[in-house]
């Protein structure tokens, strides 16, 4: 069964994605969707499954070239339980700047040996601020099944040092207002969420609201949400905060799911 992306409740997990403890733990907020940072893995695929939960993993643009020629690498990801969806990146160039001609080779490839799967390129948003050719040069909404932004607005960004109490949403709101005005009519979103906080930078419950209120004035019918991150390192992650994991699972349970699933969003005219 295909996945729903209309109706996407994810956590991203940086670590632990084979424990079970872990995935009954992200189930219970209301998740029904685990992404991983690590490269796709049969056991993390039958934990999560055990769970209820779907598999959205990540793979390099190097092994995805290789899939149509790699018989056992192309058998082992379709034996993976509960994959929901791969998501591509090249490790050879600057994160965010795999070029079209790449985005298009990959997105091809995915679609055409995993036809039931959402395939993924996350859009990395700080660029947009601070290289004029950017969107231009490298966003190309048609080689993701749904565009995934991403830009964590409280802390040492890399967009200079923000407290929650700063006005960070207008930084926000500007980074994503250019992409959304190049985007095609229907096309969905995924927005990646801050569910943490840095040393310095406390952040409270609302921090993931106020962020998904944003994402909300640009795509109104947005039903799609991921929350990073689970165990984030020197950071407070979602499970070293019972703030964020009440305010995460309040968050699961207020997004309306549309009323019929479908595999691809209908696209309406502007």
């Amino acid at each position: 069964m295909a996945p729903d992306p209309t109706s996407l409740r994810v956590v991203v997990l940086l670590e632990g994605e084979t424990d079970p403890a872990v995935a009954r733990s992200i189930a219970a907020l209301g998740a029904n969707a685990v992404a991983t940072l690590k490269p796709p893995d049969p056991a993390t695929g039958a934990n999560l499954a055990a769970a209820g939960l779907r598999y959205i993993a990540p793979v390099l643009i190097r092994d995805v070239e290789r899939l149509p020629v790699d018989t056992a690498l192309l058998e082992r990801l379709r034996s993976i339980p509960a994959l929901a969806g791969l998501e591509y990146y090249d490790d050879a160039v600057t994160e965010g700047y795999a070029t079209a001609e790449t985005q298009a080779r990959a997105y091809g490839i995915l679609k055409t040996l995993f036809p039931g799967l959402l395939v993924l390129y996350a859009l990395r948003l700080d660029p947009v601020a601070t290289d004029p050719v950017f969107l231009d040069g490298y966003f190309r909404p048609e080689f993701t099944d749904l565009v995934v932004p991403y830009f964590y607005p409280v802390g040492n960004t890399t967009l200079g040092p923000q407290q929650e109490t700063d006005e960070w949403e207008e930084r926000l709101r500007s980074l994503l207002s250019p992409v959304a005005a190049r985007m095609p009519p229907g096309e969905g979103v995924l927005p990646v969420l801050q569910a943490f906080g840095e040393t310095g930078y406390p952040v409270s419950g609302g921090l993931l609201r106020r962020q998904l209120e944003v994402y909300a004035q640009l795509w109104p019918e947005n039903a799609n949400v991921a929350l990073f991150a689970w165990t984030a390192g020197g950071s407070a992650g979602m499970d070293d905060s019972p703030v964020l994991l009440r305010a995460a699972a309040s968050l699961f349970g207020g997004i309306p799911s549309p009323p019929i699933p479908c595999l691809v969003p209908p696209r309406r005219a502007r």
